[in-house]
């Protein structure tokens, strides 16, 4: 990249870099870069480019030894000095581009003209999608696949919730609990309606597709009529291909976790098995040999016995699939856990929408009412343990939480349930599969949170509530299960000099960082004593701004 540089950013980057080099630890590691930083992008069409720049160093410094940190930081000086003048001059496009002409006013379209009911046309079907095949049902496919992501779309809508404002427990920057992000949806249907249906044709075949008529495909009625009485059959045939596809991914998870122990797939071998072989049977009579009819025996025969680790077909098939399914909402920006699977597709098939939807509204309710216990709270999730999945219970436990965490189920209430009586988090994960990941996610959330709130100088009241959430994921997460996340948050925190750089208020914030991570690691186990001082430092700024964001 230093090739391409002109003389002068080429002479600017080699004396920034011989200038860290002399830099000999973190602390004045993280006051070289905020002063580097705020010197080189000081520029009013900078500021985002500094905001991004500063974040993506805080975030990649947690877990670094001081020379992975200076190499980070070499590669973020090259970045800075490279692109700025791109930056600089895409800012100025946008800015300094004149006004546009006003558009041309649009004539009015013609009005169209009358025509007897002989000459409209015949009522057609609706058009097929763009990535339909030569299959010769297709229209009867899509017809199927609309009726199944339209099922699919009212069952989600039961799972998603208001996101909250800072300042809350429960409240992340970029992307909140996947199911609910408004995208999933989509997602998830077009990967039930296309993949999926598609390897289900042989099933549905003869008894639905060959069915649809044109009437059907065209016809409101008839198409409810229809669904009604095929839906069932649909719903197995989908629900035995999600089955297969979940045992074969688990048994490929299997031999890859295998495969990473010993190096390898193991050896080809051979085995003795039992095989039928008939022959003619063989007469002698008075030494004359004869065949008569046939005999049938068995015989040991040597076969060969693949790899013990090697994947067969169909495990590479579910592999391939559910990689097109996290691959296809990574391209619409959502990140999916591993446990978003198979087998959890198959549960937003198979659950009682009713029954859920009167479980979710029993549970939030009791969440957020202040007379309820935190007891008879969880005998509640108990009993919906026992009725529900794991993933669904799951999913009512994060709505509660994302609903009702800042009141009656908090941050202890949520771990309660997820750790349960687990030791480790081999034996979290197996009970619970989507509650853990979103735990973990607390600590490093909310010191974002703290940070956010102060860059955006929001209400001291918001301030406040952010540091005083951050301060309890110390205090309730364990550090033997949550201790790497633990320590990313505090390096969060402890990065505020070097985030704040650019900020007027840098020595405030800088103050502020310091009390929190003074109660963090015992300095000041006071609690209430750090949230005084971290008011008594913020007041002047946040006095009157918003509470909430």
């Amino acid at each position: 990249m230093t090739d391409i540089l002109p003389a002068d950013q080429r002479l600017l980057l080699d004396d920034v870099l011989s200038r860290l080099a002399k830099v000999e630890d973190s602390p004045t590691l993280l006051r070289f870069m905020a002063e580097i930083l705020k010197t080189l992008l000081r520029r009013q069409g900078d500021a985002t480019f500094l905001a991004t720049i500063q974040d993506a160093f805080a975030a990649g410094l947690p877990g670094l030894g001081f020379a992975e940190q200076k190499g980070l930081a070499a590669e973020v000086i090259q970045v800075v000095i490279t692109k700025r003048p791109e930056i600089a001059l895409a800012w100025q496009k946008i800015h300094g581009q004149p006004p546009g002409r006003p558009p041309a006013p649009v004539a009015a379209p013609a009005p169209a003209p009358l025509r007897r009911a002989a000459d409209l046309p015949m009522e057609m079907p609706p058009p097929l999608p763009p990535e339909a095949d030569d299959y010769a049902f297709t229209q009867a496919e899509a017809f199927v696949a609309a009726q199944l992501g339209d099922a699919l779309d009212k069952r989600l809508a039961l799972m998603r919730v208001p996101l909250p404002a800072i300042p809350s427990v429960a409240w992340c920057l970029d992307q909140p609990f996947f199911l609910f992000v408004p995208q999933f949806a989509a997602i998830t249907k077009a990967f039930v309606t296309g993949p999926i249906l598609r390897r289900c044709r042989d099933g549905l075949e003869k008894r639905v597709l060959s069915r649809v008529d044109h009437e059907i495909l065209t016809k409101p009625d008839r198409q409810a009529a229809f669904w009604g009485e095929v839906r069932e059959l649909v719903w197995k045939v989908v629900d035995e291909s999600l089955t297969k596809l979940a045992t074969h991914l688990k048994a490929a998870e299997a031999k890859q976790a295998a495969i990473a122990r010993t190096g390898n797939e193991g050896k080809e071998g051979f085995k003795l098995v039992d095989k039928a072989v008939t022959k003619p049977r063989n007469y002698n009579i008075l030494g004359v040999e004869f065949a008569l009819g046939k005999v049938t025996t068995t015989e040991k025969v040597k076969i060969k016995v693949p790899p013990p680790y090697k994947l067969e077909p169909n495990e590479i098939e579910a592999q391939t699939l559910i990689e097109e399914f996290r691959n296809g909402a990574a391209q619409a920006g959502v990140k999916l856990p591993d446990s978003a699977d198979f087998q959890f597709l198959r549960t937003l098939l198979n659950f009682n929408p009713r029954l859920f939807a009167q479980s979710r509204d029993e549970l939030i309710g009791l969440a957020a009412h202040e007379d309820t216990t935190s007891g008879f709270l969880a005998e509640r999730l108990k009993a919906a343990d026992k009725t529900f999945t794991n993933h669904l219970t799951d999913v009512l436990v994060m709505m509660m939480f994302t609903r009702c965490g800042d009141t009656s189920f908090r941050l202890a209430q949520f771990h309660a349930v997820c750790v349960g009586s687990a030791r480790d988090k081999s034996a979290m994960l197996a009970m619970r599969p989507f509650i853990p990941g979103e735990l973990a996610r607390r600590p490093h959330e909310l010191a974002l949170q703290v940070r956010e709130s102060m860059r955006r100088h929001l209400h001291l009241d918001a301030v406040l509530g952010s540091v005083e959430r951050l301060l309890d994921c110390y205090k309730v997460m364990g550090r033997n299960l949550f201790g790497n996340e633990l320590e990313e948050a505090r390096s969060v925190i402890a990065a505020f000099p070097m985030i704040f750089a650019a900020d007027p208020e840098v020595g405030t914030f800088s103050t502020i960082a310091k009390l929190i991570l003074a109660t963090i690691s015992g300095e000041q186990p006071d609690r209430s004593i750090c949230l005084m001082r971290v008011g008594q430092a913020y007041d002047r700024i946040g006095r009157k701004s918003a509470a909430t964001a």
